[in-house]
């Protein structure tokens, strides 16, 4: 049986990326240099990521582009050949700890720490590009469409390219291309220890509590790697004010 929250958390998501959108296209509060482009801006590319998950999370956990509701979780019991959703062993607080712990918190803390620390501001789009990868992947080899797939296409796939764009043109040439591929590797690991502990749950390896716990410990790898790469990296001086600079860039 389902909570309430479980079936309409995506409904707040939804919600707060509409308001986080406004904010970031409005004002420049979430800008760390008002002085250079937004589309250039790390930091703002950071809460980027943050509003187009929330929008992604809402077509596999509110309404898919197909109109099914909460359809995701079906579309993944489906897959393990677990049977129909809620009737498969997954627990519904799975789904939670994943997206919750990824999205909510740890997404919006690069957003955060990318305005002192320029490689968080595209650490999140590790998770983002692997994910466009898979629903793009999945779909090409059952030629159907899957819950999460239309937004897989419309906003994480160009996100994704601008944000490795803007990366390896950054004013500081040491950003470079291994960190971009650590970054996508990154992706790829974390989406791979999810399905590696959702496998040893299904098969009476794990219990239900440590395979949540579990998520908790992937969704702050991106933290810790984040700051593995920002190592040796200078930190930047504090971004100028709006009111002793020049024009300010959109």
């Amino acid at each position: 049986m389902f909570t309430v929250f479980e079936l309409e958390w995506p409904w707040i998501g939804l919600g707060a990326a509409v308001v986080l959108l406004i904010v970031m296209f409005a004002t420049n509060a979430l800008r760390s240099a008002p002085t250079v482009s937004r589309w250039k801006d790390p930091a703002w590319l950071g809460w980027l990521a943050v509003a187009v998950y929330l929008l992604h999370n809402f077509e596999e956990y509110g309404v898919s582009a197909l109109g099914v509701r909460n359809a995701f979780p079906d579309e993944m019991c489906s897959l393990l050949g677990l049977g129909g959703y809620p009737g498969c062993p997954i627990p519904p607080d799975f789904f939670l700890y994943v997206n919750l712990t990824l999205i909510w918190l740890v997404a919006p803390m690069c957003a955060i720490l990318a305005r002192r620390w320029v490689v968080f501001g595209f650490v999140f789009y590790s998770i983002v590009v692997v994910n466009a990868l898979v629903h793009i992947g999945g779909a090409i080899a059952t030629r159907s469409y899957n819950p999460g797939l239309v937004t897989a296409i419309v906003l994480f796939l160009p996100a994704s390219i601008w944000a490795g764009r803007v990366l390896l043109r950054h004013r500081d040439p040491r950003l470079g291309w291994w960190r971009l591929v650590v970054i996508v590797v990154l992706g790829a690991v974390a989406n791979g220890f999810l399905m590696l502990t959702l496998m040893l749950f299904t098969h009476g390896v794990i219990p239900a509590v440590l395979l949540n716990a579990l998520q908790v410990f992937n969704a702050s790898l991106l933290l810790i790697v984040g700051g593995l790469l920002q190592r040796r990296l200078p930190r930047p001086a504090a971004p100028a004010s709006p009111t002793t600079t020049g024009a300010v860039t959109s």
